[in-house]
């Protein structure tokens, strides 16, 4: 490679992917129907965890996630579609929050949990941690039902501009340990720090999935659809006449007879067979009719004499 192309690839500059909201979902039936041919990477978390300010930093948009003051107050699940990549981010409710009521607290788990394990396009969960706090046992719990689960884990350390360069490098070591695949990625939604790394752990990873169409593919497929002919042989797109041009190169190869090429054996179509049988018909037809009225000249004739 050369060093021109190297410097070339040094100053690529990322280009941030679009965040579309596309739908606020409740119950399971819906999480179940939502998007299911396209790729899922759930963002899990504690309720002050600082999701939909992390979410708001990588669409760089302000106001896309609400971000309350008040923690656990979001009780639905958004649908973010990612484009161009053509994959999505489910921002699921924030767990751990102790002052709503033990049956609302259930009845969320249960969804969450059922979603995790029966979303069958479900890349992976991306689990957010607080930077500035040791492993808690709410994100342990977490960490443990998607190991055990088979669930691939994004870790995720938010706000991490509230730490110094020595107690970030200390959480990621604590985290590492409990999560054996994957250094956790520090990142900040004041600073901007990270984000870029997030976003190509997230792709990555969707592009891993079967479940990946990006949308420049399915416009690419668009320009050059497949249509099916209906009521016509395939065959008879063997018989399409050359081009004039081919046609007439033909002509001037042929005119010495020294140098022209064996012809090509002649290719029987359906179509062509249906034609000389109708051919073969209309003769018989008309060697018929010849017959018949020779008969009749023939009968008139003796009538005469």
């Amino acid at each position: 490679m050369s060093n021109d192309s190297i410097k070339s690839n040094e100053l690529e500059v990322f280009k941030f992917p679009q965040l579309v909201l596309e739908q606020t979902l409740y119950t399971l039936a819906q999480l179940k129907n939502a998007a299911p041919d396209f790729a899922h990477i759930a963002l899990a978390g504690r309720s002050n965890v600082g999701k939909s300010s992390l979410i708001n930093a990588l669409a760089r948009r302000r106001q896309l996630a609400k971000v309350s003051a008040t923690p656990g107050k979001t009780r639905s699940v958004n649908l973010y579609k990612v484009e161009p990549q053509g994959f999505y981010l489910t921002d699921l409710p924030g767990y751990g929050y102790a002052k709503r009521s033990k049956a609302e607290r259930e009845l969320w788990a249960n969804l969450i949990e059922k979603y995790l394990v029966e979303c069958e396009n479900l890349a992976a969960v991306a689990i957010l941690l607080d930077c500035r706090l040791e492993p808690q046992e709410a994100d342990k719990m977490m960490v443990r039902f998607a190991l055990a689960n088979q669930i691939p884990i994004i870790p995720i350390l938010t706000k991490a501009d509230k730490c110094t360069q020595k107690e970030r490098s200390e959480r990621v070591s604590q985290w590492t340990v409990l999560i054996p695949h994957g250094e956790p990625l520090a990142v900040s939604s004041q600073t901007g720090m990270g984000l870029e790394k997030v976003w190509k752990k997230l792709i990555s990873v969707a592009e891993q999935s079967e479940f990946y169409h990006p949308v420049e593919e399915i416009q690419e497929e668009n320009k050059n659809p497949v249509y099916e002919v209906v009521g016509i042989n395939i065959e008879i797109l063997s018989e399409e006449p050359l081009e004039p041009d081919v046609q007439a190169g033909q002509e001037e190869q042929s005119a010495n007879p020294a140098d022209e090429p064996a012809k090509p054996k002649k290719i029987r179509t359906k179509r062509g067979a249906v034609a000389r049988e109708r051919e073969a018909q209309k003769k018989a037809e008309q060697e018929k009719a010849r017959l018949k009225a020779k008969a009749e000249k023939s009968r008139a004739k003796h009538k005469r004499k």
